[in-house]
């Protein structure tokens, strides 16, 4: 029987991603056939969830040309790699998992692998930094900053490495966690008295961190500087760390020197927004994988109108299968044109009441702030790249700027005016600001 199971993994392993066999299939173990049925071992409840919602028909349909009174599937929860009892029925709601094994096994998005990655000009050298990290292949420190806009694949590629190292290495310690949730844990370790249970976890207790959103701690003081020590503690032991930021470090606002120096040397692999050809691979591998056939002609349509980031595709493309699900209609090239359509026209305009809740998020201030009198160098300089900026975006007169700002029209005019020689005049990094406030406030109406 165990030499019929191998050959029905073979043959799933066919119809399945690398990273899906190896996460969801290789993790199996074979308990046997009784009554009609086929047992199989699982590592916790997501890992029977999944082979249920995603796996149990096909893998039925291989069952059946090795065992054919085959009629379904039994699933078991096997703890520490012992066989679970055959005669013990499966109580997958009272079953207590371990949280370590939650926690590996839960954090990382299967769909998110290496090889359902589609790799371009655009975003080459970043895939490839992550499989070398990911692999042996050694860089100067172990570690890579990924750097791009929301949408791109920064998390993707991030849990691209966490899939692979699970699948590859299970008794690595990886930890992944988003700045937020970094701040957020070391927050309630210092209220509860745990910080040593904290700082354990992310640094003697780890061999890789993957850690997403570094533009979030702009101005969280501590955070940063218990990071910096976590930073320093890994990258001394040789270990991989690999960080997600939507702007280089040391364009990000309130980012002290110390952590800007710590991730500006570490390798900056960008990813840039896809080209057409890029945009056309992503459709086809995103149609095929969800078994949906799409005409030539929409294919080309979507990758030429569509060029914000991925996820504006995804949205065409669950528009256009809803629609045919709902009404009953082929996918056609008509109704790809009313789908972008209406995407395209219900994207937010951008308007002065968005640049300065953008602004206030970037430099980390209040609208109060931002609009009172304070000659406060840090609130000036927001005050005038919000104004600049609203002259850039927006049709509103100079009049409506300096209302809105409670400031004279020639205050505006003034502040643009200063501004602009001042970026032509190759301050770069007043420059730098003005690019990172503008990326933010594109990035944010393409994802509203």
């Amino acid at each position: 029987m165990e030499q019929e199971w191998q050959e029905i993994k073979k043959k799933l392993q066919r119809t399945l991603s690398r990273g899906q066999y190896d996460l969801w299939v290789s993790t199996i173990d074979f308990l046997g056939t009784k009554e009609g049925s086929l047992r199989l071992g699982c590592t916790s409840r997501f890992h029977i969830q999944w082979l249920r919602e995603k796996l149990e028909e096909k893998l039925l349909g291989i069952v059946k040309q090795h065992f054919p009174d085959i009629q379904n599937v039994e699933y078991q929860i096997v703890q520490n790699d012992q066989p679970a009892k055959k005669d013990e029925k499966p109580q997958e709601g009272l079953t207590q998992l371990d949280f370590n094994g939650l926690v590996k096994r839960a954090c990382f998005n299967p769909r998110f692998t290496f090889d359902q990655f589609v790799v371009g000009q655009c975003n080459q050298f970043a895939y490839a930094s992550a499989m070398a990290m990911a692999g042996d292949q050694r860089l100067f420190n172990q570690s890579v900053y990924l750097l791009s806009d929301t949408g791109l694949g920064k998390s993707h590629l991030s849990h691209a490495v966490g899939n692979y190292l699970l699948a590859s290495k299970p008794n690595l310690r990886v930890q992944y966690v988003t700045t937020e949730q970094f701040a957020n844990e070391m927050i309630f370790a210092l209220k509860h008295g745990n910080i040593e249970a904290f700082k354990n976890k992310f640094r003697a207790g780890c061999d890789v961190l993957l850690l997403e959103r570094i533009e979030f701690l702009s101005g969280k003081d501590k955070v940063q500087k218990e990071l910096v020590y976590t930073l320093d503690e890994l990258m001394d032991r040789g270990k991989k760390v690999l960080c997600t930021g939507n702007a280089y470090p040391r364009d990000i606002p309130k980012l002290n020197v110390e952590l800007q120096s710590r991730l500006g040397g570490i390798l900056i692999a960008p990813l840039e927004r896809p080209d057409f050809k890029t945009r056309m691979e992503i459709i086809k591998r995103k149609v095929f994988n969800e078994n949906i056939h799409l005409p030539g002609d929409v294919i080309e349509y979507l990758a030429d109108k569509i060029t914000g980031d991925i996820r504006q595709l995804e949205s065409c493309l669950v528009g256009m299968i809803a629609k045919t699900s709902i009404l009953g209609i082929p996918i056609s090239l008509q109704l790809a044109r009313e789908v972008t359509q209406t995407m395209l026209d219900h994207l937010p305009k951008i308007t002065i009441d968005h640049i300065q809740r953008v602004l206030c998020s970037s430099f980390q201030i209040s609208v109060e702030d931002l609009v009172s009198p304070s000659r406060r160098k840090e609130i000036a300089m927001a005050r005038k790249i919000g104004m600049f900026l609203c002259r850039q975006y927006t049709t509103e007169s100079l009049s409506s700027i300096g209302k809105a700002f409670k400031r004279s029209h020639s205050s505006v005019l003034y502040a643009v005016n200063g501004l602009g020689k001042d970026i032509e005049a190759k301050n770069s990094k007043l420059k730098r600001q003005v690019e990172y406030v503008s990326h933010r406030l594109e990035t944010s109406c393409l994802t509203v």
